[in-house]
């Protein structure tokens, strides 16, 4: 994240889609010297989120792609490990009661 910001020039704006489990240290006088914008994005907002969920009630939006890991509740601690080394890709991570 922070090679990406320093790779911007003058003006430049960074989009993070997603999120990051760790804080980073910015550095504020250099995004403001340089007029750098930082924003954050939750991927899609909750009608977004509403339509693809009928999509998928209806068949039309294809999950076939996503790793699903479904843990039993009493699981609850190694579905949170899992979820918590997950480097990214499809897996999801489910937990059900």
């Amino acid at each position: 994240m922070l090679d990406a910001v320093g790779a911007l020039r003058r003006g430049g704006r960074l989009v993070d889609v997603g999120g990051m489990s760790a804080p980073i240290s910015v550095n504020m006088h250099q995004l403001m010297c340089a007029q750098i914008s930082l924003i954050g994005s939750l991927w899609f907002t909750v009608a977004e989120g509403q339509d693809m969920a009928a999509m998928a009630a209806a068949g039309t939006l294809d999950l076939s792609v996503f790793d699903h890991r479904v843990f039993p509740l009493d699981q609850v601690n190694e579905a949170l490990a899992l979820a918590e080394r997950r480097v990214g890709g499809f897996v999801n991570v489910v937990v059900r009661p």
